[in-house]
């Protein structure tokens, strides 16, 4: 079993818990540590030699200054080369080396085409430049230069410790971004949780992303006619799919309020026509059409409306979207590709739990009409049934002795077992099962399930 993560809700019933919490306050991020900005802060003004000095004086220097790696030759404060340390003594040190050297200027054993750049060089192109001249810079370092004097040496350990610096301050950044996009997805679900507590004397909440923020979500708002409440799975996972959440519950909050279905106006609420107006509200968003408009010969494809033809893109989401009448009896229930599992109560097997399975066509993709539409199920719920709305996280996770998919079957058998458990102590079940099913197995996807019984709603 795994220990609970901090990205994971699970709700247990209203009556066990204060009011939720609010969403901590979206502070500012830290301030970033400073960074090398310049190559010339990378640089030390080492004592350089003349080209007159001989190999054994370059030598007598190594010997004396053991932490000295690179040695600037100059004349008339002009770099002619670099003299490395270890290259250097391996080749000195050879038979008859000392010799037939020793007494040669120092340029015999000098790298004439070091790299040499300017003192105030921004340090993303020096590292540009050093990865495009090889290894050789890494071992020997390099000369900076002030208007085309010698300054001094910086090392390649200098250059690399900067490099890892800087993808360091990259990731930190990108981390402290999607940490606070955590917060502004987590600021849209605060209302659904306060809904759902308020208006579900009893059911559970189970939703973990894989990563820091995801693709998967929840709505819920009390209207005159229910309860109702939209699961959904949106494309992908991590930041992508979490701006496509953000792009549904957008939706999900103009058609209920202020002047939408949740007014009282008289108008019944259709699960099915929601989803139709949340594909068109998608396509149009995201400007994804599909190309089914036959065009002239040369001619690029362009629907009637004048829009884009299909972007390479096709984002979308399966959704659950159902109303629960007051005395809880009554379920309208409409899904794109997500199940509802029904379990009466008194239920003697796993085979009599009912599988209510959504349309096959997904929302808001390039491929999915403008004009399709999703049925709405009217179904009658015994009084005390146990229901469950699952994505697809939990049904295609790998897991188990095998290592195949958890399926529907294994979550219909599961609920069958909980049947008679409240909602909340079925959900903590669920959590501790699952992840004894996946074990060692790498999570695939977000992880979203929603259990509750059907009773009366709350006030």
């Amino acid at each position: 079993m795994f220990a609970l993560d901090p990205s994971s809700t699970q709700h247990p019933a209203a009556d066990q818990l204060p009011d939720p919490a609010p969403v901590p306050a979206l502070a500012p991020a830290p301030a970033a540590p400073r960074l090398v900005a310049r190559a010339g802060q990378l640089s030390q003004p080492t004592a350089p030699i003349a080209p007159e000095a001989s190999n054994e004086d370059v030598h007598r220097l190594f010997s004396e200054q053991p932490l000295l790696e690179t040695l600037a030759v100059v004349a008339d404060d002009r770099p002619l080369g670099l003299i490395n340390r270890q290259r250097f003594m391996e080749q000195y040190a050879r038979p008859f080396a000392r010799d037939v050297f020793g007494r040669r200027s120092c340029l015999v054993f000098t790298d004439t085409a070091p790299m040499v750049v300017a003192a105030g060089l921004p340090i993303d192109q020096l590292v540009q430049q050093a990865l495009a001249s090889g290894s050789r810079v890494l071992k020997d370092g390099f000369i900076t230069v002030e208007e085309g004097r010698y300054a001094g040496i910086g090392t390649g350990h200098a250059l690399m410790a900067a490099m890892s610096d800087i993808e360091a301050d990259k990731t930190r950044q990108l981390m402290a971004s999607i940490d606070y996009a955590s917060l502004i997805q987590r600021s849209h679900l605060v209302e659904s949780d306060r809904v759902l507590a308020g208006q579900l004397a009893d059911h559970g909440l189970l939703w973990e992303p894989r990563d820091v923020v995801g693709g998967d979500a929840y709505f819920f708002r009390a209207t005159p006619q229910g309860l109702l409440g939209c699961m959904f799975d949106c494309t992908g996972h991590g930041v992508p799919g979490a701006f496509m959440t953000l792009i549904a519950l957008s939706f999900l909050e103009q058609a209920v309020a202020p002047a939408g279905i949740g007014t009282g106006t008289g108008a019944a609420i259709d699960p099915g026509a929601l989803l139709g107006q949340m594909n068109r509200y998608i396509k149009r968003v995201l400007q994804q059409r599909s190309r089914d408009v036959q065009p002239a010969w040369g001619a690029p494809a362009a629907p009637a409306d004048g829009l884009p033809a299909e972007k390479s893109s096709s984002d979308g989401l399966d959704a659950a979207l159902f109303l629960q009448s007051p005395c809880g009896t009554q379920l309208r229930f409409a899904s794109a590709r997500l199940d509802l599992l029904v379990a009466p109560p008194g239920v003697q097997e796993a085979a009599q739990v009912q599988i209510h399975a959504g349309d096959k066509l997904g929302i808001g993709y390039a491929t999915t009409p403008d004009d399709a539409a999703w049925s709405t199920q009217e179904l009658e719920v015994a009084p005390g049934s146990l229901l469950m709305v699952a994505t697809d996280g939990v049904i295609d996770q790998l897991g188990g002795p095998r290592q195949i998919a958890h399926g529907r079957k294994r979550l219909a058998r599961f609920l069958h077992e909980q049947h008679d458990r409240p909602a909340a102590q079925a959900c903590a079940e669920f959590r501790q099962a699952f992840a004894q099913w996946q074990g060692t197995q790498r999570r695939r996807d977000d992880v979203s399930l929603l259990v509750w019984r059907n009773q009366a709603l709350q006030s």
